[in-house]
Order: C-alpha cells, then sequence, then structure tokens
C-alpha cells in the first residue's frame, strides 16, 4: 500500500479547546474505528465546486485528489468534499474512497465524531465531520484526514480547524450515556421568524463517538438585552443516526442565546443547560 502525506494547516491556541483536550478521557495512540452505518444527506446533492476553497491537495501517478471546503473549518460540525480527478481535472467516475479523521495531540491523539462518506459522483465525495476542538498551537499536528483511496493508497491531509467564533459544538455529561457532544447546525447569524433548527448528538465512548439516538433536544431561546423568550418553538426530535429537528421562532433582531437541555424518556438527563449565541439580522 502507497502512504502519501500532504496537506497545510494553521493552528490556534485556545483556552475553551485546552480545558476540552483535558476533559477527553478517550484520548490514545490509536484513531478510533467508527461504526460504519449508512449516510444521511441532509442538503442539495448539487455542489457548486466553484465555489469551494481547497485546502489540501496531492498527486498520485495518475490522479489528483483535492480537499475542499465552504469557507473555513472551525469547531463545529463542518462538510468537508473530496474531489478525485485525473491528471487533466477530469472527474474520475470509478473511485472508492473511505475516510476517518484524528486529532494528533504529539504525545496523544484521539479521534472524533464523523459520518460515512458519501459518493456524489464524478469523483466527488462528502464528509461530515465534528471537530469537537480546535488545533492547537506546539501541540502536535492537529487534525488529519486520512482516506483510502480504491483500497490501495493511503493518504493523509492536514486540516486547519480554528476556534468557532460562537459556540456550535459543546460537550456535556448525561445520566445514562456519559459524555455526550452536542452539536447545533445553525448559522452565526440567521435571519427573524420561525425557522428549522437542527443538532448532532455523538457519544463519547473510549476511542470511538457514535452517534445518540433516542433523546429530545429541548430548545429554549432568550434575548438577555430585551430579558424576553418567545412562544411557538418546537422541540428537536430523533431523524435517526444521531440526527434531531425541530422548529425556533426568534421574533426581533439582536442578540439570543438558545438555551439547551436533553431529555430521555420525559426526563432530563443533561447535567447542565448549554447556551449556544447567535445573531439575528
Amino acid at each position: 500500500m502507497k502512504s502519501i502525506y500532504f496537506g497545510k494547516t494553521s493552528m490556534l491556541f485556545s483556552i475553551a479547546a485546552m480545558a476540552l483536550v483535558y476533559s477527553l478521557s478517550g484520548c490514545g495512540n490509536n484513531a478510533q474505528n467508527q461504526q460504519r452505518e449508512e449516510a444521511v444527506d441532509t442538503t442539495n446533492t448539487s455542489v457548486d465546486i466553484t465555489a469551494l476553497t481547497k485546502i489540501a491537495d496531492t498527486t498520485l501517478t495518475d490522479k489528483k485528489i483535492s480537499v475542499l471546503v465552504k469557507d473555513s473549518l472551525t469547531s463545529k460540525n463542518e462538510t468537508i468534499y473530496i474531489q478525485v480527478t485525473d491528471q487533466n481535472g477530469n472527474p474520475t467516475k470509478d473511485a472508492q474512497l473511505d475516510y476517518d479523521v484524528v486529532m494528533d495531540m504529539g504525545m496523544m491523539s484521539h479521534g472524533g465524531p464523523y459520518y460515512p462518506v458519501m459518493d456524489m459522483g464524478n469523483g466527488l465525495f462528502k464528509a461530515e465531520v465534528v471537530f469537537i476542538m480546535a488545533n492547537m498551537k506546539d501541540m502536535g499536528k492537529g487534525w488529519m484526514l486520512n482516506a483510502v483511496l480504491n483500497r490501495t493508497d493511503s493518504l493523509s491531509f492536514l486540516l486547519p480547524v480554528s476556534e468557532a467564533k460562537y459556540a456550535r459544538t459543546i460537550p456535556v455529561g448525561t445520566k445514562d450515556d456519559g459524555r455526550v457532544f452536542v452539536s447545533l447546525l445553525l448559522p452565526n447569524e440567521v435571519k427573524t421568524g420561525s425557522q428549522p433548527i437542527d443538532f448532532t448528538l455523538h457519544k463519547m465512548e473510549h476511542e470511538d463517538f457514535p452517534p445518540l439516538d433516542n433523546y429530545t433536544v429541548e430548545i429554549e431561546p432568550f434575548m438577555p438585552d430585551m430579558g424576553h423568550g418567545t412562544p411557538d418553538n418546537k422541540a428537536a426530535v430523533g431523524k435517526g443516526s444521531g440526527r434531531y429537528s425541530g422548529t425556533i421562532n426568534l421574533t426581533m433582531k439582536g442578540s439570543w442565546a438558545i438555551n439547551v437541555n436533553l431529555f430521555k424518556n420525559g426526563e432530563k438527563v443533561s447535567q447542565e443547560e448549554l447556551v449556544f449565541p447567535v445573531e439575528v439580522k
């Protein structure tokens, strides 16, 4: 098997990320072996390649492999695209690809939540990853995407993951499932009115981070500057594969806090309330 290492990264130090490092009881020297399951596409299957930004690439004898993102990578639930072409840039239609992610911290490493790769056709693959922390300065290589192409070529790419502006992935202790990573899939800025709100939940299980079902994600938007909440919100309920969807009603422009609690069988099981900030424009 050929082994190729290529990529680039920029790592930012973060106190919050440092605290998370020492709370990860499942750190080890091996990448996790994520449970495989059927991929669920939550976006349109049509992707404008020209609108994506290349963050890493490499060249094999007869192929080029590029790692693309819509903007940049931060410590939250992110979508990554991997494109396989021939040397002239033409899509490779018969490519097979698998991947995982690992956080290389120098003396130790750990994995993170990720979903099975989705083959979108014409040599384009979609990978959904939850970066539970940002890269840290002077602490290993940071996040790495390891891929196997056509079961023969082993590729590794450094991923530039910085701290998210607003918290979008937060760990919380639970009554039955230990540490759970709750990811809000809402942009930093949204419009006023009633709109969908989505989450992913992943359990921390030693070196694995399987998706977590059978929960209800209760939401309570609150506007600190005005001292009020809103009516007509609907808790996020499970759709399978650790995905949850509900409805949030944000009635006016300004800074909001989305307070989140986890329930199971009608009982609150999260050990503390999570707070996700959002700007309403």
